[in-house]
Formats: C-alpha cells, sequence, structure tokens
C-alpha cells in the first residue's frame, strides 16, 4: 500500500515543502558529484533550483556517514524522492510502534490503536511534513531492541548504528551500550555497528574523498550549538554563563553521561534494555547537546508506547482514559505551539512532561502488582 502510495504522490502535482528535506536531497546531490555537500553557497544552489527562495540554504549538519542515505536520494528528482521518503517515514514510524508495543507486552487487539497513537504523536505528523531522518534514530533504537531480544547481536548493532544520524540526541544512550558491550564481551553487537558506520562512511568517501574535513570545517566555521535556538537545557546553560563559546552546551551532556556510567556500573550485573533503553531516551533527549526539537521527539515514542502498555495491562479504565488524556493534551497543546510558530526555546517543556506522565503512570501501575517493564 506504502508502495503505490509512493507512485501516487510521484504521479501527483504535489507542492511539496521545501523544509528539511531539501537539505538531505540537496547533500547527498553534492556529494554524489564529488562536491562540498556542506558549503553554503553550494547548497543554496542546489535548493534554489527547487523553488528555494530564502536568502541562506538549509545546512544538512548530520556527521559525513548519513550521506550514504542521502546520496540515494540526491540521485533522483526532487519530487521523487520526496515521494519514495513520506512512505518510508511511514512504514518506519508504524513499524517501530508495533515493535515497541509487542516489545512491552501489548495486547496484539490494541495494536490498532496503538499505531494509531503513533501517529497523533505531533513530533511525528512533523517529522514526516519536514522530510525529516529522526524516524532513522527511532529506528535504531527500536531494532536494536528487537534483534537484541533475539540475541541477533550482529543485527541488533548494525540497527543502533542508525542512531548515529543525529548523536547528540542519543548520546547518553550510547555510553551504557558502549560499556555494556565491552564489560560483557558482546564483540558481534560492536562489529555490527562499527561495520554500519564505516560502511556508510566508505560510501560517503567513495564520491567525495575530503568530506569529513569539510564537515569538520562547518562544525569549527558555523556550530549547530550557536547557529539554532535549541529547546533544551544545554542552550540555557550556554546563555546564562554569558559565553560566545559553545562549549557549556555540552557541559549537561557531559554530566549525564557520567552519571548514566555510574548507573550502569551499579546495575552492570543485572543490566537489562528492555527496562532501562525509555528511561535513557528520556534524559538524553533532555540532556542533548543541541537539538531536541518538536520531530526529533519522535524517539519519545519508545517511554510513550512502553508506558501505555503497562497501563494496559494494568486493567483500569481510569488509568487508560487518564493517561490518554494527557497524552492528548500534550501531543494537542504541541501541535497549537507548532502552527502558531512559537519560538523553539518554549518547547523544553516536553520532554519532562513525558517523563513525569510516564513515570508516574508506570508506578501507579506498580501498585496494582502490574510488572512496569523499565
Amino acid at each position: 500500500m506504502l508502495a503505490l502510495f509512493s507512485l501516487l504522490l510521484a504521479s501527483a502535482p504535489v507542492q511539496w515543502p521545501l523544509e528539511d528535506f531539501a537539505e538531505y536531497w540537496a547533500a547527498g546531490r553534492l556529494n554524489a558529484a564529488g562536491r562540498n555537500p556542506y558549503d553554503p553557497a553550494a547548497m543554496l544552489r542546489e535548493q534554489e533550483q527547487i523553488g528555494w527562495r530564502q536568502p541562506g540554504p538549509v545546512m544538512m549538519y548530520n556527521p559525513p556517514w548519513t550521506l550514504a542515505l542521502a546520496m540515494p536520494l540526491g540521485a533522483l528528482e526532487f519530487q521523487i524522492a520526496r515521494s519514495i521518503w513520506l512512505p518510508t517515514q511511514i512504514l518506519i514510524t508504524l513499524w517501530c510502534a508495533s515493535r515497541l508495543w509487542s516489545l512491552y507486552g501489548g495486547a496484539p487487539r490494541y495494536l490498532t490503536r496503538v499505531l494509531g497513537l503513533a501517529v497523533l504523536w505531533t513530533p511525528t505528523p512533523i517529522a514526516l511534513r519536514m522530510g525529516q531522518v529522526s524516524p532513522v534514530v527511532l529506528l535504531g533504537l527500536v531494532g536494536f531492541l528487537w534483534w537484541w531480544s533475539r540475541r541477533h547481536d550482529v543485527a541488533a548493532g548494525i540497527c543502533f548504528a542508525l542512531t548515529a544520524v543525529k548523536p547528540q540526541l542519543v548520546a547518553l544512550v550510547w555510553v551504557p551500550f558502549f560499556l555494556w558491550a565491552v564489560v560483557d564481551r558482546r564483540w558481534k553487537v560492536l562489529a555490527g555497528a562499527a561495520a554500519c558506520i564505516v560502511g556508510a562512511s566508505v560510501v560517503a568517501l567513495s564520491t567525495n574523498p575530503g568530506v569529513f574535513m569539510q564537515y569538520q570545517h562547518l562544525m569549527a566555521l558555523a556550530p549547530p550549538t550557536l547557529a539554532f535556538e535549541s529547546p533544551n537545557i544545554a542552550t540555557i546553560v550556554r546563555r546564562a554563563t554569558g559565553t560566545a563559546g559553545s562549549w557549556p552546551q555540552f557541559v549537561p551532556t557531559g554530566l549525564g553521561a557520567a552519571a548514566v556510567g555510574v548507573i550502569w556500573y551499579r546495575r552492570r550485573a543485572t543490566w537489562d534494555w528492555h527496562r532501562q533503553l525509555p528511561g535513557l531516551v528520556l534524559v538524553s533527549c533532555l540532556l542533548t547537546s543541541y537539538g531536541g526539537w518538536a520531530f526529533d521527539l519522535v524517539v519519545l515514542l519508545v517511554p510513550i508506547i512502553a508506558t501505555a502498555a503497562i497501563v494496559v495491562r494494568s486493567g483500569s479504565k481510569s488509568r487508560v482514559a487518564v493517561g490518554g488524556a494527557v497524552f492528548l493534551a500534550v501531543s494537542s497543546l504541541t501541535f497549537a505551539m507548532h502552527e502558531a510558530h512559537v519560538r523553539q526555546a518554549a518547547f523544553l517543556w516536553m520532554t519532562p512532561a513525558v517523563a513525569i506522565v510516564s513515570w508516574a503512570l508506570a508506578r501507579n501501575a506498580a501498585h496494582d502488582n502490574v510488572p512496569s517493564g523499565w
């Protein structure tokens, strides 16, 4: 059905919004031609060809291995590439929602409702509309958990490597991942992750040997930590220090990494990714060095669906009603703010809200002896 949808979109006169997908498409096109995908002037020329009218381009700040995904899209006409990417995003999101529901013990008869919940979570339609790669990060997290639970270590590692398209967003998940894999000698997991990142890097380098130096130059000249107003604690820290540099934005991530490392060490004998991943995703989004915009928070479907499964298993209709009402309130407020073009800093409340509600509902269900799962 999604393949048919893609064909229909490609043949229809759709006026696609020229937002974030334009940066991936243009960067992939430039790199495939051996040109600099991190050059603002070159990016602007490519984007002007598809109708971009702003004085500056939409830049891609993702690491060079992301170009292995962008290059095939850039090889196509923009209309066709966008028509393929949207159904792909939908497929990824629905697959992740269904796997999460299964992993956390949700009843199969409620699967359709869970898929609806995933679509109604406002970051999902925002990410779909903008053509964002945030669903790929979600796929990396869920795919890792899915294959880890089936003891397919190589596949788990390959999936986890997909989160590296936005490494800052899930940096605190990488800390216990690396410690766990090394201490438990899960070399196949590390090999899978390394093979995925190295392979993708080779693809990017094959047409543009200088791509990593070009990326380093962009990050040194115009780091995204200074170029954007991120709705996170890191931005508040930087502004509070009054410094012109971006180093304060890495302080929350650094402290969080140290804390997560200590937590892993204390729980290393009984470490369970099934239980720990939802909380790690929440903390990582809260303490990310930059980003955490509304479209990034599609990854919060991990704790949201895990909590939904707990609430439904509790059998309490009132708890289900409260959880559903709070979910709709948070999602609706996010949508209203997004449509009103509210400043990005105002979205800081989203991750803490999801964390507090998820914790409260899971704790309340635990009083009825319902296994929390996380």
